[in-house]
């Protein structure tokens, strides 16, 4: 007979234990979340500072802001280009917290196969 080993609580409150998972809340702020961020950010933010730095890492990026900006542009059509880095970071943001979650699961999925 073998006994279940609880987890230790991350402080999360009741009511939010119940509506979000923990491997989510972990994923919001986690390396792989911050690095997956960076990897989408940084390299399309340097293009746009200077040309000489765009470089092929920064094509999920640019891919990124083009299309908010062909919707930005349908939505709102007089905006200058800097308005939509605001989308565009949260966009960049949402899409790294999905690469932190599926992190997040895999690496709870192995340390229960290790148990």
């Amino acid at each position: 007979m073998t006994a279940e080993r609880e987890r230790p609580g991350d402080g999360a409150s009741p009511a939010l234990e119940r509506y979000l998972p923990a491997s989510l809340r972990r994923a919001v702020a986690s390396p792989a979340t911050v690095a997956a961020f960076a990897a989408v950010v940084v390299p399309f933010a340097l293009g746009w500072l200077d040309s000489r730095f765009f470089s092929p890492l920064a094509l999920p990026g640019y891919l990124l802001y083009s299309v908010g900006t062909a919707i930005g542009n349908a939505v709102a059509p007089r905006f200058e280009f800097w308005v939509y880095w605001v989308p565009f970071l949260g966009a960049s943001y949402s899409i790294a917290v999905a690469v932190g979650y599926g992190y997040e699961r895999l690496r709870d999925r192995a340390t229960a196969a290790n148990d």
